[in-house]
C-alpha cells in the first residue's frame, strides 16, 4: 500500500504541478487537488481501489483527472471540466506482469499521437 502524499505531475507545458492529499472519502476514494486561486480552478485527481466482491472475479482501479474551464471574467467563472477517467478492470486470477502489461499499455496509449491529436485537437483517426 502507497502512503497517501503529494503527487507531482507534469502538465501540457512540463510545468510541474503538486497535486495535494484533500481526503480519503466513505467508498475509499483518494483525492488530491493542485492549489488555486479559487476552489473552483482548483485542478484534480484521484485514485480507487476496489478489491473483488465476495465471490467476485475482478478488482477494479479507478484513476480521474480533472481540469476545470474558466472563463476570463474576474473572478472567473467555471464553464465546466475536460475529464479523463481510466478504470483497469483486473481479473484476480491475473499474474503481477498480466497487470503490469496493463498499465504499460494504458501508458503508452496516451503518450501515442493519434490520441494526443484526438485530446488536443479533437482529429479522428481516418
Amino acid at each position: 500500500m502507497t502512503a497517501f502524499a503529494t503527487i507531482t505531475l507534469a502538465d501540457s507545458t512540463a510545468a510541474n504541478v503538486d497535486f495535494v492529499p484533500s481526503n480519503i472519502d466513505p467508498q475509499g476514494v483518494a483525492k488530491l487537488f493542485a492549489t488555486a486561486n479559487t476552489l473552483d480552478e482548483r485542478r484534480g485527481i484521484s485514485l480507487s481501489v476496489r478489491l473483488p466482491k465476495v465471490g467476485g472475479s475482478v478488482a477494479r482501479v479507478t484513476a480521474k483527472v480533472v481540469v476545470p474551464v474558466m472563463d476570463s471574467s474576474s473572478p472567473p467563472i467555471k464553464l465546466g471540466e475536460c475529464i479523463c477517467s481510466m478504470e483497469f478492470v483486473l481479473p484476480k486470477r491475473a499474474s503481477e506482469a498480466n497487470r503490469a502489461d496493463a498499465l504499460a499499455f494504458a501508458s503508452n496509449l496516451l503518450a501515442d499521437a493519434s490520441v494526443i491529436a484526438a485530446v488536443t485537437s479533437l482529429e479522428s483517426i481516418y
